[in-house]
C-alpha cells in the first residue's frame, strides 16, 4: 500500500522539481526594485543575478548532466532540490548585490542537475506509449510556477519584504527534496553504461534536435523578453493590466499539458512540423492581435498552448533518441535553452527598437519556420 502511493507520488514529485526551477526563475523580475532598495543597489545590478543564474545553469547542465545516469534518480535530484534550498536561503540572507549573483549562480548549479534530471527521470519511469502524456503534466510546472509565483512574490514582497519570498521557496525547496528522495529511491536512467556530453553530441538524431530547440527557445525567450512592455505600449496599460496576459500565457500552456495527458500523442515528424507551422503562424499573428485587448489575451492562450506541445515534442525526440544517456542529452538541451536565454533578448532588443513587438514576433516566426524546415528534412 505505502509502496502505492509512492508510485502515485512520484509524478507530482517531479512536477514540484520543475516548479520550484521556475519559481526561482521568475519570482526576482516583479520584486527587483525591492531588492535593489533593500540593498541600496541599482536594479540592473540587480539584475545581474539572472544572468548568473542563466550561466551557471548552461554550465553546470554541460558539466553534470551525466550525474543523473550514474546514480539513482532520487539521490540526484534530491540532492539538486537540497542545493537549490540553500541557495534561495543564502538569497535571502544577501547583504549586498554580489553576494546574490554568487547564491543565484549557486542556484544555476542545482538547476543544471535537477531539471534535466527531471526531464529524463519522467521519460524513463513512463510507460510505453505515455511519456507525452506524463511529460506534459511534468511540464506544466513551469505554468504552475509563472501563474503563481509571480503574483504571490509580488505580494509577499509587499506585505512582510522581498527576503520572505526567498525563504519561502527555501521551505518548498526542502519539501520537494524530500519528496523525490522517497518517491523514486531505486530508479535509475540510463539503459547502459553512462556517456559524456560530447559523445551524446554525436548520437544520430541529436544535433538537429539541438538545433531546432536552440531556434524555438530564442524565439520565445527574445519574444517573452518584450512581451509585457509590447502590451503596454499597444494597450496603454500598467504592469498589472499586462501581468494579465502573462496569466493567459500562463493557462494556455497549463491547458495543453493537461490535454496531452488526455490523449497522449504520438510524436512523429509530422506532428512535430503541424506544431512549428501553428506556432510559426500564432507569432505571425501578434501583428493582428496588437489592435484588440481582447484578441491579445486570446493569443496568448494559444502561444501558451502551443509552445507546451512543442518543448514537449522536442524533449520526448531527444529522450528517444538517447535511451542510454538521457541526463547527458537532457543536460545539452538545458545548455542549449539557457544559451538562448542570453541569445533571444540580445537578438531581438534591436528588433524591438527598431520595429516593435510585432517585428519581434515576426522574426520569431521566422527562426521558428527556419526550425521547421530542419525538422521536415532531418528528422
Amino acid at each position: 500500500m505505502q509502496n502505492r502511493i509512492l508510485l502515485g507520488l512520484r509524478v507530482p514529485s517531479l512536477l514540484m522539481g520543475v516548479m520550484m526551477v521556475g519559481a526561482n526563475s521568475f519570482v526576482l523580475s516583479p520584486i527587483l526594485s525591492n531588492v535593489a532598495a533593500d540593498l541600496d543597489a541599482y536594479p540592473a545590478q540587480v539584475a545581474w543575478a539572472i544572468s548568473a543564474f542563466g550561466a551557471a545553469t548552461a554550465l553546470s547542465a554541460l558539466a553534470f548532466g551525466t550525474v543523473i545516469d550514474r546514480w539513482p534518480a532520487g539521490q540526484v535530484l534530491a540532492g539538486g532540490a537540497l542545493v537549490l534550498a540553500l541557495a534561495q536561503a543564502l538569497s535571502g540572507l544577501s547583504s549586498g548585490w554580489v553576494w546574490l549573483c554568487v547564491a543565484q549562480a549557486i542556484a544555476g548549479v542545482a538547476t543544471g542537475v535537477l531539471l534535466p534530471g527531471a526531464y529524463a527521470t519522467t521519460a524513463a519511469t513512463a510507460p510505453e506509449g505515455r511519456a507525452p502524456a506524463r511529460l506534459g503534466f511534468v511540464l506544466t510546472g513551469w505554468a504552475i510556477s509563472l501563474v503563481l509565483a509571480v503574483p504571490t512574490a509580488a505580494f509577499v514582497a509587499e506585505q512582510s519584504g522581498w527576503r520572505m519570498v526567498y525563504a519561502l521557496l527555501c521551505g518548498t525547496s526542502l519539501a520537494t527534496a524530500g519528496c523525490l528522495f522517497m518517491t523514486l529511491p531505486r530508479v535509475h536512467n540510463a539503459m547502459s553504461g553512462p556517456i559524456g556530453p560530447l559523445e551524446a553530441a554525436k548520437l544520430p538524431g541529436v544535433p538537429t534536435l539541438l538545433v531546432i530547440m536552440f531556434a524555438y527557445m530564442t524565439a520565445f525567450y527574445g519574444s517573452f523578453a518584450f512581451y509585457g512592455e509590447g502590451l503596454r505600449r499597444a494597450f496603454g496599460i500598467n504592469a498589472q493590466g499586462a501581468g494579465l496576459f502573462v496569466l493567459a500565457y500562463g493557462l494556455g500552456f497549463g491547458a495543453a499539458g493537461i490535454g496531452l495527458g488526455v490523449l497522449a500523442p504520438r510524436i512523429s515528424r509530422g506532428y512535430v512540423l503541424s506544431i512549428f507551422v501553428c506556432l510559426a503562424l500564432s507569432y505571425g499573428g501578434w501583428r493582428s492581435a496588437l489592435t484588440s485587448p481582447v484578441l491579445a489575451f486570446l493569443a496568448a492562450i494559444v502561444w501558451g498552448g502551443l509552445n507546451q506541445l512543442g518543448l514537449n515534442a522536442l524533449v520526448i525526440s531527444l529522450n528517444r533518441k538517447a535511451q542510454a544517456a538521457r541526463g547527458a542529452v537532457m543536460g545539452l538541451n538545458s545548455a542549449v535553452t539557457y544559451s538562448a536565454v542570453f541569445a533571444g533578448p540580445a537578438f531581438m532588443g534591436p528588433v524591438y527598437a527598431a520595429l516593435g513587438f510585432a517585428g519581434v514576433t515576426t522574426v520569431a516566426a521566422v527562426s521558428v519556420s527556419i526550425g521547421a524546415l530542419i525538422a521536415w528534412k532531418d528528422l
